[in-house]
């Protein structure tokens, strides 16, 4: 399975809020039950060779457990010892364990005890080890200028042992190191990639991506460029905005708002066909602002259902006369330039902030801003433990 104890903690705190099943009758408040040994196994099905396994025991206190807590198995080169953690996900014995790359493809038994006394049991499955595989991709099947690509390759294999791999290609600024990423491949620790951005003016082609490792070139793929055409749906986007909202109530489809001169304004952009690597380049710039404003896809659970929006917060310049104030938003590479006008009153006495909605918005205009940022780096993922791994 590859699930971790939050799955059980939700169960477990449905239990401690008094849930029963439909047609259960309540009984009489009994003494409540010793918890019952649990085995829970990460990362044990399709297994190959050299992954990584977790394997934890809740359901066993820290003195309960002194006297040793190990798990054996077939698949391991002999057993294991559990440890004690404490974190946010609860409390319990842990071990995570590297499969032998001399192991069968087969199901294998995993026996836990406590004291030498066995307390629980899974099963551990493991699939033949694959060749070195490389591969670039797109989010599509032909990648845009300014998109940033995935690079990665997985070297999982008998006698593999290096760990300094590059990608170069003409269709990149520069060469790109591939690393070990612990969040994404948590259990392949031979999996190494990397997120290129390809420049926004590379030429339309096909280009060779070169994998070299210590001892030269590895392999070579092939990627084509292309950039969007009259026809293609992100040539100019299905565009709405720029909008505003107060910083406070978050974006949504009301009336604009409107902003005191030195005060905070949100600004949205909606995009049903974003143009590549844009939620790294857009920019809302205005005369009112106190800098041009970096907008960011919003990937929040409010923007589900809605077309890809991008959003940021304003600080509009202090002294700021009363009236309205030009807002431009340019995208798809200057294909698509939208200006809308920004409603300033005047500050308060002591301090001001974003008030009721308001709006008055000019023409699309004629000309491209010139625009030049740098891109952001991409978040990550679930928390991942960071222990070393038992070599079994």
């Amino acid at each position: 399975m590859k699930w971790g104890k939050a799955a059980l903690a939700v169960g477990s705190a449905g239990l401690l809020c008094g849930m029963v099943p439909a047609g259960t009758a309540l009984a009489a408040p009994t003494a409540p039950e010793r918890d019952k040994p649990v085995v829970i196994l990460n990362g044990n099905l399709d297994a190959r060779p050299g992954e990584l396994v977790d394997i934890a025991l809740d359901g066993v206190g820290h003195k309960a457990g002194s006297h040793g807590v190990t798990a054996s198995s077939p698949a391991f080169h002999g057993p294991v010892r559990l440890r004690w953690h404490s974190d946010a996900y609860g409390s319990g014995w842990d071990a995570l364990v590297a499969l032998p790359m001399t192991d069968k493809p087969g199901w294998y038994r995993v026996n836990v005890a406590v004291g030498g006394r066995v307390v629980g049991h899974d099963q551990i499955q493991v699939v033949r080890s694959q060749r070195p595989s490389f591969a670039v991709r797109a989010s599509d099947t032909v990648a845009r200028p300014g998109e940033r690509l995935w690079a990665g390759f997985d070297d999982l294999y008998p006698g593999e042992t290096g760990r300094d791999f590059t990608v170069s290609s003409r269709a990149l600024a520069k060469p790109v190191r591939l690393v070990h990423d612990k969040t994404t491949d948590f259990y392949n620790p031979r999996a190494f990639s990397a997120r290129p951005q390809l420049p926004a003016g590379v030429k339309d082609g096909t280009y060779a991506f070169v994998l070299s490792g210590p001892h030269g070139v590895i392999k070579s793929v092939r990627l084509t460029v292309r950039a969007a055409r009259p026809g293609d749906p992100d040539y100019r986007g299905v565009t709405r905005g720029p909008s505003f909202y107060a910083p406070g109530n978050g974006p949504g489809d009301g009336p604009d708002a409107k902003v005191r001169s030195g005060g905070r304004i949100g600004v949205v952009w909606r995009d049903r066909y974003p143009d590549a690597g844009e939620d790294e380049r857009l920019v809302a710039t205005s005369p009112a602002f106190t800098a041009p404003l970096k907008l960011r896809l919003d990937d929040s659970k409010g923007a589900d259902g809605d077309d890809p929006r991008y959003i940021g917060v304003a600080r509009v310049r202090t002294g700021l006369r009363p009236g309205s104030y030009p807002v431009t938003v340019v995208s798809h590479h200057g294909r698509v330039v939208k200006t809308r006008r920004l409603t300033v009153t005047a500050a308060p006495a002591a301090h001001g902030d974003a008030g009721r909605p308001t709006v008055t918005e000019m023409g699309v205009g004629a000309g491209a801003l010139a625009l030049g940022l740098t891109g952001v780096g991409l978040a990550v993922r679930n928390r991942r433990s960071t222990r070393t791994p038992h070599d079994a």
